[in-house]
């Protein structure tokens, strides 16, 4: 088990996809409020934006002295960055690294590398470790659903590893933490339910306490998730409902709802009101003028694209989320189980069901429901966890009764997590925002800029290691965790071990097809994000263009080499441009050494 947390936590903790010039608005609007909070004190972000360049996702709200910006997301990310960011100021200059406060003197070079700094502790402080922090909680809590260490480690790497939780623990937004809050709530609840026999009345109402906190602290995260929270809190209401717990539990939300209010009544004016209808982007302000903030009847075009298309969707994208759907028939009707077992797991599938519906409800209402540049469907980021939680309660009612049925739904599950981890999670440690027009997202765009070395930072750069090896040493831990319960033991024959993986093998062959398959458009160009890469100069092209110009028409070949890499992974023009600077020697006399990924 420790083996595996330490295989799970490094792709949560050690990389840093990032791209100053590209970087994810979502995450520079939060950043803005989290410095202006410590610097000055308070939320407008005017000079943030002098300073570090324009993003989209602010409100522009009319004062009496001229117009300010605020930013539009919920405040609860900016809030948990505070502490990091006040440290961060404090430590630097320990540190000798060069600060740029808004208000003082510095070039756009410190400011630069300043901006990146503070993103990376952000991310670092604020939402990689708790969501890494949550990993291990999950594991944990699932240990009361289900014994079996194969089926319960798949679901933790196939809804941690293998969504778009994973991309989204790599940047300073929302989409993870809210899951994970909202998720804590939900589980807390079901474990209350399920051992409240024995429990001190005083532990309970330390548990009502989180769980209010914890339920209003999605909310303050993402306010899109209200109505699933509302479920959760019905839900929440039958194992409190007596006084001595449900002051607690209410008081525990009631601290994220004053928080929220006092937010929204400082930057727009009106405690009740968010600012989407102050949006300084025209065109989402006039999206979100538009039925309640911008989110409409859901529409079958924008269900059936966030949770199929290949690209993105969300069981397109992790193919182990398809599981979690079993939860309807083997988890309201067909269960296993003493009677009051079967009546408090019922509750608890219910409750689950209903809030996932209500979570794709409003995403599919959204007139922007494609969220623009993701990973995954960023809507619906809270919702792995409850799959993971559904799939491993309809995979125990399948599996309790024939040991050979025990045998099948482990190597289908450790099959799936692990070709969700290879569709989506080895995507979200290379870059986290990918533009539309990437219909698949592995072979498009993560297998030609992984074989021509752009990876991003990671910590391995805080101690001189600078080379891309590390980052190929992350990614073989993400794929280890997701392979290694498929070798457990669990107390099977070497028969049943054999057939285990033999199963795994087969179904994650199948599942990584759609992967593969052959997109409507054609590839997009991904030579933008190769030169805009970061960090910069360290890349096969640019270590082979060095070689070649270092010893220029004395080695004709290794422009035929940087060539063949070029024209392997899209570079076209410049293949042709640098193919014609090696033609000191004949090319059938160079051996094409680059193979195509």
């Amino acid at each position: 088990m420790r083996l595996y947390l330490a295989l799970a936590l490094v792709p949560l903790l050690c990389v840093f996809p990032y791209l100053g010039t590209v970087n994810n608005p979502n995450e520079n609007v939060r950043s803005y409020m989290t410095m202006a909070l410590v610097e000055q004190h308070q939320l407008r972000i005017d000079d943030y934006i002098t300073a570090y360049g324009w993003v989209n996702d602010m409100a522009r709200v009319p004062s009496a002295d001229g117009a300010h910006y605020y930013s539009v997301k919920a405040p609860g990310t900016s809030l948990l960055g505070v502490p990091a960011y006040w440290v961060l100021l404090n430590l630097a200059p320990l540190f000798h690294v060069s600060g740029a406060h808004v208000d003082g003197p510095a070039t756009r070079a410190q400011r630069i590398s300043w901006l990146r700094t503070t993103t990376w502790t952000l991310r670092l402080f604020a939402v990689q470790l708790p969501c890494a922090l949550f990993l291990i909680w999950l594991e944990r809590y699932l240990r009361g659903i289900t014994r079996d260490d194969v089926l319960r480690l798949a679901a933790v790497t196939a809804a941690c590893l293998g969504t778009n939780y994973l991309a989204y623990t790599n940047i300073y937004a929302s989409h993870a933490l809210c899951g994970a809050a909202a998720f804590v709530a939900f589980g807390l609840t079901e474990r209350a339910l399920r051992v409240s026999s024995g429990r001190p009345l005083v532990r309970r109402k330390r548990v009502a306490f989180c769980v209010g906190l914890a339920l209003g602290m999605s909310v303050l995260l993402e306010y899109h998730v209200l109505p699933m929270a509302f479920v959760i809190g019905i839900y929440a209401l039958t194992a409190f409902w007596r006084p001595r717990t449900l002051v607690p539990l209410v008081l525990g939300g009631l601290i994220d709802v004053a928080a929220m209010m006092l937010f929204q009544w400082r930057a727009y004016g009106n405690p009740l009101t968010p600012g989407h209808k102050m949006v300084a982007n025209a065109e989402f302000a006039a999206q979100h003028a538009q039925g309640l903030f911008g989110i409409t009847l859901p529409s079958k075009e924008a269900l059936a694209a966030l949770s199929f298309d290949l690209g993105f969707g969300f069981f397109g994208t992790s193919p182990y989320m398809w599981l979690g759907l079993l939860v309807i028939p083997f988890g309201l009707f067909v269960t296993h189980g003493r009677s009051s077992e079967r009546r408090r797991r019922r509750a608890a599938v219910a409750a689950c069901v209903v809030a996932m519906v209500a979570l794709w409800g409003v995403s599919a209402g959204f007139l922007h429901w494609r969220g623009g540049w993701t990973v995954g469907p960023r809507y619906l980021a809270p919702a792995p966890p409850f799959f993971a939680f559904g799939a491993l309660v309809a995979l125990e009612a399948i599996a309790a009764r024939r040991a050979w049925a025990r045998t099948i739904v482990r190597g289908v599950s450790v099959g799936l997590a692990t070709a969700s981890v290879m569709t989506i999670g080895i995507v979200g440690i290379v870059y986290d925002t990918l533009p539309e027009s990437f219909t698949r997202p592995l072979v498009q765009f993560v297998v030609p800029l992984v074989y021509a070395g752009f990876v991003p930072h990671h910590v391995a750069e805080w101690f001189g290691w600078d080379s891309t090896t590390f980052w190929y040493l992350v990614a073989a831990c993400l794929v280890a965790a997701a392979v290694l319960p498929l070798f457990l033991r669990a107390s099977d024959s070497v028969r049943a071990r054999a057939a285990r993986v033999v199963i795994a093998l087969a179904t994650f062959a199948c599942a990584m097809i759609p992967a593969f398959s052959k997109p409507d458009a054609p590839p997009p160009d991904t030579g933008g994000f190769m030169g805009e890469w970061e960090p910069s100069g360290r890349d096969r092209i640019t270590l082979m263009r060095n070689d070649a110009e270092r010893y220029g028409p004395r080695r004709p070949c290794a422009w035929y080499r940087l060539a063949d890499l070029e024209r392997a992974v899209g570079l076209e023009a410049q293949a042709l441009r640098d193919e014609s600077r090696g033609l000191g020697a004949p090319r059938d006399q160079c051996p094409r050494r680059i193979l195509a990924p």
